[in-house]
């Protein structure tokens, strides 16, 4: 009797194993194929979409070009980022670049982009020979609501700034003002001396006025910083935002020196608010000025007052404001501290500060702070970060006023 048993019934056959691979090949070759063509799409639409991206931005940063329309820049940026794709392309991408504005009135492009792809196994497919691969990308550009705060002090005269400002803010083929829109964006145009003025109170249409009044400043005087940012300030608060509109607000603030000018009331004889400083330590150093003055705070013309007769209120001293370098650095200070102060609030108000240095009588960490730039060594990352650059001579300007329009544009077309 046998002890075991083998049912024949239950054997597979080599023959039955390749008709089975037979069967199954076809289906392993289309998932595979899938699995390499979809992949390929995938890569494509990603490609696409880093390209779109960028054309988006472009064309956005550079919607008031002189030097090409915005949709020729969009169109170059898509290309240098889409470089030759894949290699399947039956033919280049279509790209549509759009302009138009939102129900707030906010500038909107969008970037659309098709690009024709070759397959290699889903042509086994009728009509799969080819995959076609979209991407779309959409920046809204909020509305920038912007103070132009310019020293015109009398040390302008010495390092070439009051030839070079004018060109680096107002030149209309990359000044400074051509990058901005003129129909939608709003800006004001503030001159600090020994006094601060409103030159061009904030609007839209100021590719006229500003640099028309950029071009009659007269360069005399001191430097009253702490003015110059609280009228920049105030220009921007004047501005009404429609509910559910989006803006930026933003102060660019340019200097050449230290701030050295404050204002008290003083008995000189009697009690009278006036202004006084006039000379920093850097200044007095290469005989710029010397001593400290006393000027009317509405005219900014010379007022006599007798410095030994007060202490120096402003300086949390009691040391006479005499007119030696003790008291030249002491209202420096003080003129710095309440610079500081303003930019501090203009922060909590959601106000960004660039600053702008030239030459070497700055005080580069005073820029920083004023600016809240990530260097400064009172950087606060709760507050806006904006940022502080240099121009080491007059012939930096353009360039340095350059640099802070992008970083504008940067951070409203995000």
């Amino acid at each position: 009797m046998s002890l075991s048993h083998q049912d024949k019934s239950s054997r597979v056959h080599p023959g039955q194993i390749f008709v089975l691979f037979a069967l199954t090949l076809p289906v392993l070759i289309l998932f595979v194929g899938l699995a390499i063509d979809f992949g390929f799409a995938y890569v494509e639409k990603t490609t696409l979409s880093k390209a779109v991206d960028a054309a988006a931005l472009a064309g956005m940063r550079n919607i008031n070009s002189q030097a090409a329309t915005p949709t020729q820049i969009a169109l170059s940026a898509f290309n240098a980022n889409y470089g030759t794709g894949l290699g399947r392309d039956i033919s280049p991408p279509t790209v549509n670049v759009g302009f138009s504005t939102n129900a707030n009135n906010n500038m909107v492009v969008n970037v659309t982009a098709t690009a024709t792809i070759s397959t290699s196994f889903l042509r086994l497919i009728p009509g799969l020979n080819v995959l076609k691969v979209s991407s779309v990308s959409q920046v809204t550009r909020p509305r920038l609501i912007m103070s132009l705060v310019l020293d015109r002090s009398a040390s302008m005269n010495l390092n070439g700034g009051a030839q070079a400002l004018p060109t680096a803010v107002t030149d209309p083929n990359g000044g400074f003002l051509s990058y901005f829109d003129n129909n939608n964006d709003q800006v004001a145009e503030i001159s600090f001396s020994s006094i601060a003025t409103t030159d061009v109170t904030i609007r839209t249409n100021f590719v006229s006025p500003i640099p028309n009044a950029v071009k009659r400043m007269s360069f005399v005087g001191a430097t009253f910083s702490q003015a110059g940012l609280l009228d920049g300030q105030t220009q921007i608060n004047s501005v009404a935002t429609p509910e559910g509109q989006e803006v930026v607000k933003v102060a660019v603030f340019f200097t050449d020196g230290w701030a050295n000018t404050v204002q008290n009331t003083l008995k000189c004889p009697k009690s009278t608010s006036l202004n006084f400083g006039g000379c920093s330590p850097p200044e007095a150093a290469v005989g710029w000025c010397s001593g400290i003055s006393f000027l009317n705070p509405v005219t900014g013309n010379a007022q006599n007052c007798d410095a030994t007769t007060f202490p120096a209120q402003s300086t949390g001293t009691n040391e006479p404001l005499t007119p030696d370098s003790v008291g030249q650095t002491n209202v420096s200070n003080d003129a710095m501290y309440r610079a500081l102060q303003v930019a501090e609030s203009m922060r909590s108000q959601g106000i960004v500060i660039y600053s702008i240095g030239l030459g070497d009588k700055i005080s580069q960490t005073f820029l920083q702070q004023i600016a809240n730039d990530s260097h400064s060594p009172t950087y606060n990352a709760s507050e806006p970060e904006g940022e502080a650059v240099f121009a080491p001579t007059a012939n930096d300007l353009n360039v340095v006023f350059q640099t802070i329009a992008a970083e504008i544009l940067l951070r409203i077309s995000q």
